[in-house]
């Protein structure tokens, strides 16, 4: 009963910011690097959040959500994976962990794909919804106006049935990362170094100036310099 509670939240949250994501305001509260902490301290671990939604906007970075142009669902996957990592690391010894955040990558990044054909969805029953209300106000329903909040309830239901069922996986999540043996783990480890490694490329590509290679290679130099130098401090 602890965990429903805060499940309960976090879907509720994450269905607000499937709706924000192109529904309303647009203020970019629904971006990974955002949600994903939201959401992780609203399970008491926004470290754990910020671990994963770093990469995850890094990922998508590059994708634009223009007119008929759909990008994949940087909004869906950070929920779902918050929603089922942080909880999955609170019943471990060791927390949140790298090996645990690229099983549940690999679980649940499809929803990336399937997210835009939710989007594609709502907008043509956003359509449909326009035409019947302007159809009514036509006829002199001034109540039709109201019509148009129903295409809210599409990515908003969604969002938060699909956030609350990650949550409820969360133990089988845990599970098969204690499973885990030595091997296992350093592979999973290794794979998450790989996932930091494409979404640094893919944020670099998505940079449309000649001189993004440049400042990206600076900038490593620079963070590689500055670990080593508060290492040797320590």
């Amino acid at each position: 009963m602890e965990r429903l509670l805060p499940s309960a939240i976090v879907a509720v949250v994450a269905g607000l910011a499937a709706v924000e994501r192109k529904g309303a305001f647009q203020l970019m509260l629904s971006r990974p690097l955002v949600l994903a902490p939201i959401l992780g301290l609203l399970f008491g671990d926004g470290r754990a959040g910020l671990l994963l939604g770093v990469p995850l906007e890094l990922l998508f970075l590059g994708g634009v959500n223009l007119g008929g142009n759909l990008p994949h669902n940087e909004t869906l996957l950070a929920a779902a994976l918050t929603a089922m990592v942080v909880p999955a690391g609170a019943g471990l010894s060791g927390g949140v962990d790298a090996p645990l955040a690229v099983l549940g990558l690999a679980l649940l990044f499809p929803l990336a794909v399937y997210g835009r054909k939710l989007e594609r969805a709502s907008e043509q029953r956003n359509a449909e919804i326009a035409a019947e209300a302007l159809r009514r106000v036509q006829a002199g329903d001034a109540s039709a106006i109201r019509l148009n909040l129903r295409g809210l309830f599409l990515p908003f239901g969604v969002t938060f049935g699909i956030c609350a069922l990650a949550s409820l996986c969360a133990p089988l999540l845990g599970w098969l990362r204690a499973q885990c043996g030595p091997a296992a783990v350093l592979a999973l480890s290794g794979a998450w170094h790989a996932v930091l490694a494409v979404s640094a490329a893919c944020a670099i590509r998505a940079i449309r100036d000649s001189r993004a290679p440049f400042f990206a290679g600076l900038s490593a130099a620079v963070l590689v310099a500055a670990a080593v130098a508060f290492r040797g401090a320590l």
